[in-house]
């Protein structure tokens, strides 16, 4: 059993999300920053469909009743046991040990891995936590969550990932499916702009603010859409879908940001300066396949 000590604001058990579901409208779920999520289960040695917990602001304080190997990964993160230690690092602990996981002011949503993984009852084929529909709920303290077996190799602690460089502004995306229905000059408007992150972000999308991009005069069919999509509303402001996207939407997608950035997107608090930086659809792909390579070296 994993104790939750202190839950913190809003955190939640996840896993890679509920795929399956979204010809029913269900929204996927999953992890805002997918790619910090996959490197904390890679670091413990879980698999990738292990579940492991999306942690919104501090203190979050937990403690195992065995021995377990746990990782802290996202932005300006660190995790103490006795010391002060390094987020994007596994780290041993023992049973009963009291473990924190510490956040910066600029930290927004923080993974944290144990090995075995998170083994709640799942909704619908997933374990990710949806709160607008009630398929899990908020952790709170006092809490137990049962975790799945596993096999602890002291050995693995002390093994690392670069983290993300979440500081950069720039967002690789690639052209949309509505891209030619814009202008060009909208198009360059839009790759050429820095915005700024709206308050109203949430795991549903990321708003911006600041130029305003001209939108399509000719209505579009409505049609599905992926996080990651960049849709353009009738007011010019883009809207980057993340984690709890809707299945459908009827706004022109000028582009789409590319999978290893998604979270770099989903990072970046309000106020914070976010660019658009054209990318092939082959340098996408390219990057993708050495991200999930580096994380299956390490796991």
């Amino acid at each position: 059993m994993m104790r939750i000590i202190a839950a913190g604001l809003r955190s939640t058990v996840q896993d890679r999300g509920r795929f399956a579901h979204l010809r029913e409208a269900v929204p996927p779920s999953g992890p805002a920053d997918p790619l910090a999520f996959a490197a904390a289960n890679a670091l413990v040695g879980n698999g990738p469909l292990a579940a492991a917990i999306e942690i919104v602001g501090a203190p979050f304080v937990f403690a195992c009743d065995d021995r377990r190997v746990v990782a802290v990964t996202g932005r300006d993160v660190a995790v103490q046991v006795r010391d002060r230690l390094d987020g994007w690092t596994a780290v041993f602990v023992r049973a009963g040990m009291e473990v924190r996981v510490l956040t910066g002011e600029r930290s927004r949503f923080t993974y944290l891995a144990v090995s075995g993984g998170v083994a709640t009852e799942p909704v619908l084929s997933s374990r990710a936590t949806y709160l607008p529909a009630g398929f899990g709920r908020a952790l709170r303290a006092g809490d137990a969550l049962p975790l799945g077996p596993s096999r602890v190799d002291p050995a693995r602690a002390g093994r690392s990932l670069v983290p993300t460089e979440y500081q950069d502004e720039g967002v690789r995306a690639i052209t949309g499916p509505h891209a030619e229905r814009f202008t060009e000059e909208a198009r360059a408007v839009f790759f050429s702009s820095t915005f700024h992150v709206d308050a109203a972000s949430d795991r549903m999308a990321t708003r911006l603010t600041g130029a305003r991009v001209a939108a399509p005069k000719d209505e579009i069919l409505t049609c599905g859409v992926i996080a990651g999509a960049v849709q353009i509303p009738a007011g010019g402001a883009p809207i980057v879908l993340l984690a709890e996207h809707q299945a459908t939407g009827g706004y022109p997608l000028i582009a789409t940001v590319i999978a290893v950035d998604i979270g770099r997107v989903a990072q970046r608090s309000p106020g914070e300066p976010l660019r658009f930086a054209r990318v092939e659809r082959e340098v996408a792909l390219a990057v993708l396949r050495d991200e999930r390579r580096a994380l299956a070296e390490i796991a």
